[in-house]
């Protein structure tokens, strides 16, 4: 439910996904503790309007639309209608801000029951919380029909750490970085693996085609396992997400020149997966500079 454009809505996506991945037992019980319908009603930095809808009232989904009627389609009548921008909601999420200073200053408009909207914050952490007690999703093709023994054994073998770096692809040598700066530091290393405790594949699209790169963040894991050639499936990893890019705009990330979240409202990076993780990416690129290739 990633909207290009809507940097807010991957903490909508999440919200959805954590309640689709729950039994139906624990689905209930959050629905019971919650007893409401939000509604969102979303503007960008462009004045595009997205719409959202959360019930945790009956069964416990999430719907989206271009309308509020499209977004309500099949839905609960909503307990709370909040009017927000894409920006704010997306720091209510992260915690740099609080619903009631936003309501108070004029940025957060409620229709409804005004005490829900108070509620908003410890719902959203409490989601996020839910997120990262769940298991993995499992890698993309994971489910496909497997191919012969021999061939499905040489498509599955990670790509040896020589095959980094690939002519045509400027991107590659930013991986390159990113695995000799952790490789050289145990301490930054672990460090930053456990800030992460995710897995990226990354899709560097350039006039030769695609090219794909694993960023294997779990805690624990070694040097030379920090950068994968290939896909995850390939490397026999679980994604949380994956992003596809072009190779110029990664350098430009890379470099700074481009942020994620301009990035993401531009069309110019999209994702599949858990999209909350995309915004440690940065975090990860800076840790590359400053190693030499």
């Amino acid at each position: 439910m990633a909207i290009e454009g809507f940097v807010s809505s991957a903490v909508i996506d999440q919200l959805g996904g954590v309640l689709a991945a729950l039994s139906a037992e624990d689905r209930q019980r959050e629905v019971k503790k919650a007893k409401a319908v939000y509604a969102f009603e979303v503007a960008n930095s462009k004045g595009a309007k997205h719409y959202f809808v959360v019930d945790l009232k009956q069964a416990g989904k999430v719907t989206d639309g271009a309308t509020q009627a499209e977004a309500a389609q099949g839905q609960p009548k909503a307990d709370i209608t909040i009017t927000i921008a894409d920006e704010t909601l997306l720091k209510i999420s992260e915690g740099k801000t609080t619903a009631a200073s936003e309501f108070m200053s004029g940025r957060v408009k409620i229709k409804g029951n005004m005490m829900l909207g108070m509620k908003l914050e410890p719902l959203l952490k409490h989601f996020q919380n839910l997120a990262k007690s769940l298991p993995a999703p499992p890698a993309a093709g994971a489910t496909a029909a497997a191919a012969p023994a021999a061939a499905a054994a040489a498509a599955d073998a990670p790509a040896a750490a020589a095959d980094i770096v690939v002519p045509g692809y400027e991107g590659s040598r930013v991986f390159g970085q990113i695995a000799q700066a952790l490789g050289a530091d145990e301490a930054k290393r672990q460090a930053l693996l456990k800030s992460t405790n995710a897995v990226f594949q990354i899709d560097l699209s350039a006039a030769q085609g695609t090219k794909s790169w694993v960023l294997n963040l779990k805690p624990g894991t070694a040097a030379d396992g920090i950068v994968l050639p290939g896909t995850a499936a390939a490397n026999k990893k679980a994604a949380g997400v994956t992003l596809m890019l072009t190779d110029a705009d990664f350098v430009d990330l890379a470099s700074g020149k481009l942020t994620g979240q301009s990035a993401f409202m531009a069309g110019k990076l999209k994702s599949k997966g858990n999209v909350m993780l995309a915004l440690k990416l940065e975090a990860v690129l800076k840790a590359a500079k400053g190693a030499k290739l």
